[in-house]
């Protein structure tokens, strides 16, 4: 009798610990208030945001060393690996975050730069699905 009440507490341990962390990502990133800065090099790839079972919009302000002020960028989605490309982003703007419409659980938004480039990024998001669980 002890074992299984102390093996249905140890369950009960891990699913706080995993409500835990998913409630701290969505409650720092809901915030919206946090400004992330992303340095380029020119012809460098990188990942710009990444996010989990959330919806909403990216926002974004590029600048580069020659005044063009634009960057290739595409969504990468899981688990089905999807591409969705963007063409070119240029100065200031708003996108939307895939959902699972467009077959994307997570997504990643990758940036592509020709010179040396700034990306400032900011976000408007909330959970996208919510899973309860019963005991």
């Amino acid at each position: 009798m002890l074992y299984g009440h102390m093996q249905s507490g140890l369950k009960f341990s891990i699913l706080v610990v995993i409500v835990l962390l998913f409630a701290d990502r969505a409650t720092s990133q809901a915030s919206g208030s946090n400004v992330k800065e992303v340095k380029i090099a020119g012809g460098q790839t990188v990942d710009l945001w990444f996010g989990v079972n959330v919806k909403g919009k990216v926002h974004y302000a590029i600048r580069t060393r020659d005044g063009s002020n634009q960057l290739r960028a595409w969504w990468i989605m899981e688990p089905l690996g999807n591409v969705k490309q963007l063409g070119d982003l240029k100065n200031s703007g708003s996108i939307n975050i895939p959902d699972k419409l467009d077959g994307s659980i997570t997504a990643k938004l990758r940036g592509k730069a020709a010179v040396d480039t700034v990306v400032y990024l900011g976000e408007n998001i909330q959970v996208a699905n919510s899973v309860t669980f019963h005991w």
